[in-house]
C-alpha cells in the first residue's frame, strides 16, 4: 500500500511541474503536497521573513479544507454518517500522501475527532481534544515534543481555542457600538480573516522567537490577505493536478 501511495505522490508532483511553471509549480507543490524543495533559497527566506512559511507546508488549515471537501462530497453520496467515516479515511490517506509529519498527524487526529464527535452527538471540546492528541502522540513518540512543526501547530491551535471566540466577540461588539447599521457581513469578514489569524499567531510568537531567532511583524498584515485565497488555490490547483492523472489536457484546462 505504502509504495503505491509514494508512486501516486511522485506522479502528482511530476504533473504539478508539467501543468505550471516555477515558482508557481513549487508553491503549489508545497501547499498541496508539502514538498518545498523546489523553491529557491531566496523565495524560502522571503516566506520566513514575512512569517508566511506555513503557506508552503501542510498545516491544520490544509487539513480543515480537505476534511470539509471530503465531508461535503461523501455526505452527498452516502449520507451523513457513512460520509463522515469515508471522510476520516480520506484524511488518513491524505496524511500518508503528504508524508505524515507531526504537524499533519496532529491536525488529522483533531479533524477526525471533530467529525466523529459530530456524528456521535457529542460536544467537541477543543482543549480536551488538543490535549488528548498531544498526549497520544507523545506516548507513541516522545521526541515529537521537540519537533518544531508540531510545536507551531499545537500552539496555533491553542491560540484559536483560547482567543478566537473572545476576540471575535470583542470585535463584533466594538463594530456594533461604532455603527448602528447592520454590518454583520463586514464583521464576519474581519473576524474570519484578521481576528482568527491574530489569535493563531499570538501563541506562536514565543516559539518563532526561540526556534528561528526572529519575529516578523509584517506577518500580521500578510496573513489576513493569504487566508481567503489559500482555500481557492488549494482546491482549484488540487483539482487540476488530480484531473491531470486522467488527462493532462483536461488538467491544464
Amino acid at each position: 500500500f505504502f509504495p503505491q501511495v509514494y508512486k501516486l505522490k511522485a506522479k502528482l508532483l511530476e504533473n504539478t511541474y508539467r501543468l505550471y511553471h516555477d515558482p508557481e509549480a513549487s508553491l503549489l507543490a508545497g501547499i498541496l503536497l508539502g514538498v518545498d524543495t523546489g523553491l529557491t533559497r531566496d523565495v524560502q527566506n522571503a516566506f520566513k521573513n514575512t512569517g508566511t512559511s506555513h503557506l508552503i507546508a501542510i498545516s491544520g488549515f490544509n487539513i480543515a479544507i480537505i476534511a470539509g471537501i471530503f465531508f461535503s462530497i461523501f455526505k452527498s453520496l452516502f449520507g451523513e454518517r457513512p460520509g463522515a467515516a469515508f471522510s476520516i479515511l480520506g484524511i488518513i490517506f491524505y496524511t500518508l500522501l503528504v508524508g505524515a509529519d507531526a504537524a499533519v498527524v496532529r491536525a488529522a487526529f483533531m479533524g477526525s475527532i471533530s467529525l466523529l464527535a459530530r456524528q456521535l452527538g457529542r460536544r467537541n471540546d477543543g482543549m480536551n481534544a488538543l490535549a488528548a492528541v498531544a498526549f497520544i502522540m507523545a506516548i507513541i513518540n516522545p521526541l515529537v515534543l521537540w519537533d518544531v512543526g508540531f510545536q507551531l501547530s499545537f500552539f496555533a491551535t491553542l491560540g484559536l481555542i483560547l482567543y478566537a471566540e473572545p476576540f471575535s466577540n470583542f470585535t463584533s461588539n466594538l463594530i456594533s457600538k461604532i455603527s448602528k447599521q447592520d454590518l454583520s457581513t463586514f464583521t464576519r469578514i474581519i473576524n474570519d480573516n484578521i481576528v482568527l489569524t491574530f489569535a493563531a499567531q499570538l501563541t506562536t510568537i514565543p516559539i518563532m522567537a526561540y526556534q528561528f531567532k526572529r519575529i516578523s511583524l509584517i506577518s500580521f498584515i500578510a496573513n489576513p490577505f493569504i487566508l481567503p485565497v489559500q482555500p481557492a488555490v488549494m482546491i482549484v490547483g488540487g483539482l487540476a493536478v488530480f484531473t491531470s492523472l486522467i488527462s493532462l489536457t483536461l488538467g491544464q484546462f
